[in-house]
């Protein structure tokens, strides 16, 4: 699979003093203990099943990154807006549920709301257009893009779905969590074989098959293929940097080619050759502790996993280098896994206004150095350019948000996720091969959309 040169170069690392290096350890523990969260809390907030409406502003959130909002909410802009704050945080599964009840019943319980950027496609015309509701707009010269390509509705550049057909393009919602996937791999497994740091696939191909070969006890790479959506994410930067957009401009499924063909063939053949033995059924946690203990050289990791390897009990932490994801044929395109938040529709134009005042500060300067600073994971260019040597993984972190990739903006995406997802473990399995892979998601996914209405 002939790959080209990278489209953007990235500066070299610089060396981090040792009190950097410390700070870098205490904000990955904060990290760490903001993602994994307080389950007693959660299940408080879910029994008490109300929202803040005594205070003014209320949010509804995610455990993990919603939490790390919230230590920003009370370490600056609780004081910074003089308003007072609540945040109610639900598990990931239960925040769906609460979010779309809340929405789609014209519930005001809650002002503003942090969402998955996957829900966003089906909740966003029930946030308000944002830009009216902060008192000083959006400071777009230091926006990242991507990030307000995605919080748009319609999607600048995507397909339209045809529930927005005929809408104007409106900013309904901010990032505040600039989350990226990126690829990490091991430099002294690289440096025994005598290989570079990964620009494109056939490179990560390459280096995993040397150290397949010639270290013992040691895998060239590991897949993390476990049914469904694992699978899915894991495979869809190699598809996306290869083949292009998964959907035409009407909402077409584009990987049905013998070039798809020998995309799947790589992910599920050739990287599969030099993974561990088992992928089928690898998850993220699998994934980090192989790459973490040194069993394999390399794979895909987000902010999270980053802090996870990083941290001072892992064996190889030491040895692991993040960069962006490896460019292909076509384009670099590391997944966008973004949280927005937006402003529920339903609520009084005054409390709109004070969860505007709070957005606005959410995403000031200010408080983006105290996010950093408290373990979160940013997405201004000023705030990166002024902290990039905070995380070891800022630099590919930045330099991936301004290449990242939004999944397909549908609401059916979920499902569709899924279908290619389950194909795909199918065949890393050897129960499908990659022609049956492209065209019976190609025939699902276009039955999915056919359904809804799309054609």
């Amino acid at each position: 699979m002939p790959t080209s040169g990278r489209a953007t170069n990235r500066n070299d690392r610089s060396e981090n003093s040792g009190s950097a290096a410390t700070t870098k350890r205490r904000s990955r523990r904060r990290f760490l203990a903001g993602v994994g969260g307080a389950a007693a809390v959660t299940g408080l907030a879910g029994c008490l099943g109300g929202s803040g409406n005594d205070s003014d502003v209320s949010i509804i959130a995610v455990e993990g990154e919603g939490r790390l909002v919230e230590n920003l909410i009370d370490d600056y802009v609780r004081n910074e807006t003089d308003l007072s704050i609540d945040v109610t945080l639900f598990p990931y599964a239960n925040l769906y549920e609460r979010v779309s009840s809340v929405l789609t019943t014209s519930g005001t319980g809650y002002d503003a709301i942090l969402m998955d950027d996957t829900w966003f496609p089906q909740f966003a015309t029930y946030l308000d257009p944002l830009e009216q509701w902060l008192p000083d707009g959006l400071p777009t010269d230091q926006l990242i893009d991507t990030t307000v390509d995605i919080t748009t509705w319609p999607t600048p550049g995507a397909p339209t779905v045809p529930s927005a057909e005929g809408m104007d393009e409106e900013i309904r919602g901010q990032v505040v969590v600039g989350n990226t996937q990126m690829f990490v791999y091991n430099t002294a497994y690289y440096e025994e074989v005598g290989e570079e740091e990964p620009e494109t696939w056939d490179d990560v191909l390459r280096a995993g098959k040397s150290i397949d070969e010639e270290i013992s006890d040691t895998n060239g790479y590991v897949i993390r293929g476990q049914r469904g959506n694992p699978a899915n994410t894991n495979f869809m930067s190699i598809g996306w940097s290869n083949l292009g957009d998964m959907f035409d401009e009407d909402w077409k499924y584009q990987w049905d080619s013998s070039e798809g063909e020998d995309v799947v063939s790589f992910f599920v053949d050739d990287l599969k050759s030099i993974s561990p033995d088992g992928v089928g059924s690898f998850n993220s946690d699998q994934v980090l502790n192989r790459i973490g203990e040194g069993s394999a050289a390399q794979g895909m990791a987000w902010p999270a996993a980053a802090s996870t390897l990083l941290d001072d009990d892992t064996a190889e932490a030491d040895n692991l280098e993040f960069i962006p994801i490896p460019e292909g044929e076509v384009q670099q395109a590391p997944m966008q896994g973004n949280w927005l938040l937006g402003i529920n529709s339903n609520v009084s134009d005054s409390r709109k206004e004070d969860a505007g005042t709070v957005i606005q500060s959410i995403i000031s300067k200010e408080a983006q150095d105290r996010y950093v600073d408290l373990g979160g994971v940013p997405f201004r260019h000023d705030t990166f350019q002024d902290n990039m040597d905070a995380e070891p993984w800022y630099e590919a972190l930045y330099e991936s948000l301004q290449n990242a990739k939004p999944r397909p903006r549908t609401p059916l995406w979920n499902e569709i996720d899924v279908t290619q997802g389950e194909y795909l473990n199918s065949a890393l399995t050897g129960d499908m091969s990659p022609s049956d892979v492209v065209s019976q998601t190609k025939n699902e996914a276009e039955s999915i959309l056919e359904n809804a209405g799309y054609y």
